[in-house]
Order: structure tokens, then sequence, then C-alpha cells
């Protein structure tokens, strides 16, 4: 505390004016070190496009059995891991936490075949285990390590008729407590740019 109000108080006889930064800690180089970035698989859905880009969306990671998909077991294993999940940005930006009241991404590792009495069990999981989640009118979020997510998607969509939003990627690599931004499609390669950050920082106010 000494050295630092010493630099301080040369810092103020100097000149400069002090600034807090935007970036906090991610624009240092112990910051760089918490934070990678993928491209997403192109076999995706995001609808509608114009819901991108999302910012520090926490990942999820439940306990899916692939063995034998159960809607219901699909449902309890999502609302668990939203229980379990601390809700780091909540605390940081100095709020009290509300009961899913902020979006999540459900990390998807997806074995065996996208057959559509898999897929429609699994999909039928997740609409109720988000339910909570979605009626805040938040977007259904996945994120996927294989190549279904543009299935998954499409059957949300078509065969649920989800209402809300859905960002369905895949071909990411993602833990729990990681949070992640996904930029908008790139007109090229139909992908999305993601940065996956490992913490998270909140702004300071005052």
């Amino acid at each position: 505390m000494i050295l630092a109000s010493a630099i301080r108080q040369r810092l103020e006889a100097w000149g400069p004016r002090i600034e807090i930064p935007e970036q906090g800690i991610r624009a240092t180089v112990i910051g760089a070190s918490q934070y990678t970035t993928q491209v997403s698989g192109s076999t995706i859905y995001i609808s509608p496009q114009s819901i991108l880009p999302l910012r520090n969306v926490p990942v999820i990671t439940p306990a899916f059995d692939f063995e034998t998909i159960d809607p219901k077991a699909v449902s309890a294993a999502i609302q668990k891991a939203l229980q379990d999940h601390v809700p780091l940005a909540v605390f940081a930006a100095g709020e009290l936490p509300s009961d899913h009241d902020a979006p999540a991404a459900i990390f998807v590792p997806w074995r065996g075949p996208a057959t559509f009495a898999r897929l429609d069990a699994f999909c039928r999981g997740v609409s109720n285990g988000m339910s909570a989640v979605l009626a805040k009118g938040h977007p259904l979020v996945l994120a996927g390590d294989g190549d279904v997510g543009g299935l998954i998607g499409v059957h949300f969509h078509e065969e649920i008729g989800l209402p809300h939003a859905i960002v369905s990627i895949d071909s990411l690599d993602l833990r729990e407590f990681d949070y992640i931004d996904i930029g908008a499609m790139l007109d090229l390669s139909g992908a999305v740019p993601v940065v996956i950050k490992s913490l998270l920082f909140g702004k300071r106010s005052g």
C-alpha cells in the first residue's frame, strides 16, 4: 500500500490523467493467458443471425448420458448444472444473484448416431431443463465438440417449434466455468469466431 501510494503521488505530480481500463486484467500478459480463440464448425444453426454477437455467456456442462437418451434425465442434468453454477458474472458486476436470470451455454459432447429419435429425446429434455432461462427471454445456446450443432438447431426449430432465438454451434472444446463470446457469422466459411475465457472480470463502478 505504501509503494502504491507513492507511485500514485508521483504520477499525479507528473501530470497524466489516471483512467480505469475497460478490459482490466485481460489487457495484461496474465489476462491474455486466460483466454483462447476458436472457430466453430460450419455445421451450425443460428436463428435469427441478429442475435449475435453474444458476450460473457457462462458454460455449463451437464452430465448427459448418451448411451440411452431420456428426456427426463437430460432435463434433470441441466437443472442440476444450472443450480450448481456460481453466477460469477453477476457477483463481479456487484449485483444480487437471481436464479436463471442470465443466458447459459450448454456444452454438448454428443456421442453416438444422430437419429431422429435420439435428437428428439435430447431436444425435448433440453427444452424442459432450460424452461426457466428461456422464460426470461434469453436465447437457447448450445455448444458441442462434434458436428451435430446444425442438426440440433434445426430440430429445435422445425420439430420442437421453439419460439426463442437459437444458437447451436459445434467443434469446440469447452469446460465448466468457461465464459464465451460468440461473434457474428463469417461470410466465407459459415462459421463463427468464439473467444473462450477461463476467468471473467467485471468492470468496477465509482
